[in-house]
Parts: structure tokens; sequence; C-alpha cells
């Protein structure tokens, strides 16, 4: 996919409302918390009520204690018990509002967690199609930023709404029974407030829209540089590489400057309209006052149940821009849920028996989602390799060598032939079944953080720790380890990148060991070594290849020589096959090959 097609996503999902479907779908994950979101919301209830009976008590001490008391000692001893239970009532509203508070984080915390947790398994088991087309920023950013964006929403957003709803409706019930006169007067407010939410709405979309935009360039920007950073030093394009993101970011802080600024006109003008109301009712409200229509202690009370009025209405503008953030992050986040893996098991599809390693290839055809539609990696092939043979694919790159490895381990499937494996077709195998006999080391020897022992029980998490001595003791590896800082307990840095090629590289080796396949890949596994380190690999190769079945990709042909059987690839068709003396002798591709090779 291209960075044009994901920011037209982007923007699709930005300018949404959040759906009915999306909202049900996302509430789903606060079904497992049903009775603290219950509790959660009888604590805001209370909290809420307890908050609108302190102008009531406010009231009541002023109109019978202070403006008119009989003597000062009744006065006085009156005002103390309405005081007394005012602080009862704060503290009672406090219990609450802690309580509110713990309950409300426990259930977005874990919404939240249970989320990111089904994103990160569903990207684990989305298949290789899906990451060829789909760029790496563009994913992490459904299993960040999008899952943290959901925060406010999960967490506050239901005793927001609630207590704003409740302190909204029970300060208008209030004010209308003290003096609807009052009210009336301070309505006059309200239209200006409609016409301003209605403008801010309208405006803060279209400029989050913008900013959700571009903040996926940015994401998209660092996720490449980061990832291609060996590429951006060895040409030096740091300079230049700077510039273009500081243009890409300079616009992105354009945008959220133009959103901020949107916002931060609309949420003080709240509070403005709200001094505009306490204004009227000081002028209109003291009038009635000194006429004896209202008291004294209702005037205070109204002054304040206003600033109750307001206050939910500037809570709610904040809790709309938070919604509007989450309802494009779901969409996203639910796009990727909803995204199937091109390859899965069929209802048919049953367990494959330990396997003895005999491998065929009936007229296979494949290319890839991004290629052409005319342009074939795999065109026809056919072949058949015996139990504990070792295979060699060689070729020129694009060949198709990788191509049917990948297919091998059904990280694709074939548009056309099969493949079986002891004479099971694999569409009629699990996944699971079939991956845990496949070993597969590659040129990339990707390391995991956590310690080299760690690493290698990756592909066998049960082997015991005397297994894994035991299989780097049989590969050569034992001593290269143990002569690594900690031993099988040192930490492995991101990536592996505390520990050379060649050491990564055999420990790739004896992970593969460790995992005991019955087919074992290696795809141009000693490519990025030196030739004396290569050596030391040709040993672990040799206790590799016992009793497995092996397939073998490799630029070096001083690699491939000894295999069984050499199978030459070009355009995507195997053009010859053999071992290395019988191709040398036939003087085609790979004899073309073996010269190029020893002329290097």
């Amino acid at each position: 996919m291209s960075q044009d097609q994901d920011i037209a996503l982007e923007e699709q999902f930005a300018q949404k409302r959040m759906s009915k479907q999306t909202f049900l779908r996302l509430m789903a994950y606060l079904r497992p918390y049903k009775r603290q979101f219950v509790l959660n919301l009888a604590f805001t209830t209370f909290a809420t009520a307890s908050s609108l009976l302190g102008p009531k008590f406010i009231q009541v001490g002023i109109d019978r204690f202070l403006t008119d008391f009989t003597s000062a000692e009744a006065a006085l001893s009156g005002i103390l018990m309405v005081s007394v239970i005012y602080l009862v009532n704060l503290f009672a509203g406090w219990f609450l509002s802690v309580a509110q508070v713990k309950t409300s984080i426990a259930i977005g915390q874990g919404a939240m967690n249970d989320l990111r947790k089904a994103v990160f398994a569903h990207i684990q088991s989305l298949s290789l199609n899906f990451f060829d087309r789909t760029r790496q920023g563009r994913i992490i950013s459904r299993a960040d930023s999008d899952i943290n964006s959901l925060d406010q929403v999960l967490t506050w957003g239901a005793n927001q709404l609630l207590s704003s709803g409740l302190t909204l409706l029970g300060a208008c019930a209030i004010l209308l029974q003290y003096e609807w006169r009052l009210c009336l007067a301070v309505s006059s407010v309200l239209p200006i407030l409609a016409v301003a939410t209605r403008i801010f709405q309208v405006r803060v979309l279209r400029a989050y829209r913008r900013l959700v935009e571009q903040g996926s360039r940015v994401t998209s920007a660092l996720a490449e540089n980061v990832s291609g950073v060996r590429v951006v030093q060895a040409f030096s394009r740091e300079d230049l590489n700077l510039e273009r993101f500081r243009e890409i970011n300079s616009e992105y802080a354009e945008r959220f400057t133009e959103a901020a600024r949107i916002f931060h006109v609309y949420i003080p003008l709240i509070p403005m309209l709200s001094g505009v109301g306490t204004a009227i009712i000081l002028g209109y409200g003291g009038h009635l006052a000194m006429r004896h229509e209202i008291t004294v202690g209702e005037l205070a009370a109204f002054i304040i149940y206003l600033g109750m009025f307001f206050g939910p209405i500037q809570t709610m503008g904040d809790l709309y821009n938070s919604v509007l953030s989450a309802a494009a992050s779901s969409e996203r986040i639910f796009q990727l849920l909803e995204t199937r893996p091109q390859v899965i098991d069929l209802p048919s599809a049953g367990p494959l028996p330990r396997i003895e390693g005999r491998v065929r290839f009936e007229n296979v055809s494949f290319r890839y989602e991004t290629t052409p539609d005319d342009k074939w990696i795999l065109h026809r092939v056919s072949f058949e390799i015996l139990p504990g043979q070792m295979v060699a694919l060689v070729g020129s790159t694009g060949s198709g060598k990788t191509t049917i490895a990948s297919l091998l381990a059904r990280f694709y499937e074939p548009q056309s032939g099969r493949i079986l494996i002891d004479g099971l077709d694999l569409m009629s195998t699990t996944i699971g079944s079939l991956r845990s006999q496949i070993g597969i080391v590659t040129q990339e020897n990707f390391l995991f953080s956590g310690s080299i022992m760690e690493n290698l029980k990756f592909g066998r998490p049960s082997a015991t720790d005397e297994e894994v001595l035991e299989a780097a003791q049989m590969l050569g590896t034992h001593e290269m380890i143990l002569g690594l800082k900690e031993g099988y307990q040192t930490e492995v840095s991101e990536r592996g990148g505390n520990l050379s090629a060649g050491e990564r590289q055999l420990i790739s080796f004896t992970r593969a060991m460790v995992a005991r396949p019955r087919i074992l890949i290696l795809d141009e596994a000693t490519s990025a070594v030196d030739s004396q380190t290569e050596s030391v690999i040709q040993n672990a190769l040799e206790k590799l290849f016992e009793k497995r079945t092996s397939f073998v990709i490799a630029h070096r042909l001083s690699t491939v020589r000894y295999a069984d059987q050499i199978l030459v690839l070009k355009d995507g068709e195997i053009v010859e096959s053999g071992s290395h003396e019988e191709l040398l002798a036939k003087k085609g591709r790979y004899s073309e090959l073996h010269e190029e090779f020893v002329r290097q």
C-alpha cells in the first residue's frame, strides 16, 4: 500500500464521528469489567449528588443563621452545625470521588490492555503479504498511539458524561426552583454558546482531520529512518533526511497549533459566558433581593449553581474532542483487526504427524500481490526431495529461491499447484503443526531482547538448559557463548546489536538445532559472515543437516557444492538439477554461476 493510500485512509477515518457500530464494538472491551463499571456509575452518581447539595447548605446557613436570626448565640450554634454538615458532605463527596477515580482507572486501563493484547495477537497472526504492503510505521501506530488515544474515553468518558449530565440537569432544576426570572435572564447567553459550539465542532473536526493526516506522515518518516539507519549513515544522508523530517514535523506543528488555537478559543469562551451570566445575576438578582423577592442565601446559591451549570458544558467540550480522536483511532484499530490472514487453516485441516521429510512440489505457480499481474515469481515448478537429503537452491536475485522456502513454510500460498510433505498436501494440515517441524535460519539472523539462553529456546520454550548446552556443544558454539561477558545469561540488546554478525549467526544456528526441526531451511544464512567464520559455520551445518531434509539458499556456491541435489532457478523456473559435478559437466547455467563465483 502506498503512502498516499495510507494517508487517504487516515483522512477517511478522521472525518468520521463515532458510528453506533464502532461505539458498541469499543464498549465490548468494557464488558469484562461490568460489575466495576456499574459500581463506578454508582460512585459517580452519589459524588455528583454530594456536590449538588453543597450550595444548598450554604443557602440555609446564610438565610437561617446569618441574615435572619433571633439571638447571636443561636445563630452561632446553627452556623456551626451547618458547617459540620457541610464538611461531612464534603468528605463524603471526596471519598466517593476517590473510589470513582480508582474504579475508572481499573476499568479503562484494563480495557486498553485487553485491546492492546488483541491487536498484538492479531498482528502476529497476519500473513506476510500484509507486511509486504503495509508500512511499518502505520502498524506500530495502530498498536501504540491509536490505543493510547482511547484513554480519555475508556477511562473517564462514562463517568464524565454521567457526572456532567447529572450536574447540568440538577443545576437547571434547582435554578428553576429558586427563581424562573433569573433563569430567563441567564438564558440570554445560551444562543451565543450554541452558535459558538456549532462553529467549534465543524472547525475542530476539519483541523483534527488535517492533524491526523500529518501525524501519519511523521510516524512513517520516523519508522522508515529508524529501520534504515544503516543505509542513511552509509550514504551520509543524515542532514538531508533531517531537513526532510524538519519539513514534515514543522507542518505537523502548524496543524497542531491550528487545532489547539480553535480549541483554546472556544474553551475560554465558556467561563467568559459564565462570568457574563454571573454579572446578570448580581445585577438583576441583587435587585430582586433588595425587594425581598428572593433571599440573600438564594442569590448566593444561585451564583454557585450557575457556575455548576457552565462547568459541565466545558467538560463536555473536552470530552467531545476526545471522542473525535477516539472515533478516528477506533476505526483504524478495528480496520486492522478486521484484516484477515491470507494463509489460514481450512476447516478440514488436521495436525501434521511427525514427518520423515519427503517434499514434493507439483506444478507450483506463485506471484506476490505487489508484483504486476503478468509477473510470475514461480511458474509451474515441480521437484521432489527425499527424506534426509540436502537440496541447494541457486540462481540470480529474483529467480524464486526464497519464494520456494516461503511456500514450503506456508508463509504464502501458491495460486496454482500443490506442495506435499510425506504425501500430505500442506493445505490439509494445520499451520502450527507444520511450522513446529520446520527450522529457518535467515540472513537477517534476528535475535530478540533477553538472554542468550532465552533466544536459544525461542523455537522450543520447553527445552531444558541441558538440551541447549548439548546442542551448542554439538554445533561447536558452546565455547563462543562462554566467551561472552555472562555466557548463556548475556543480555542481547535490541536486534542483537551487542554481538558480531558471526556470533549472531552461530546463535541462530544453535537456536534452530534446539528446536529439533524435521526440515531445515537456510536462506542466505552465511552471506553476512566472513570466510573464516563461514568455515566454523560449515562444521555446525554438518551437524544440523544430519537426519533431516535441508534446503540451502546461497550465493556462495562453496556452501552448496556438497548438496545431494542442486536446483538451478532462472526467471521462476527450474532450468537445471543435479549434483555439483553433474551440473558442471552440463556446461549450463550452473556452470556459468560457478565461473562467476570463482572469478570473485
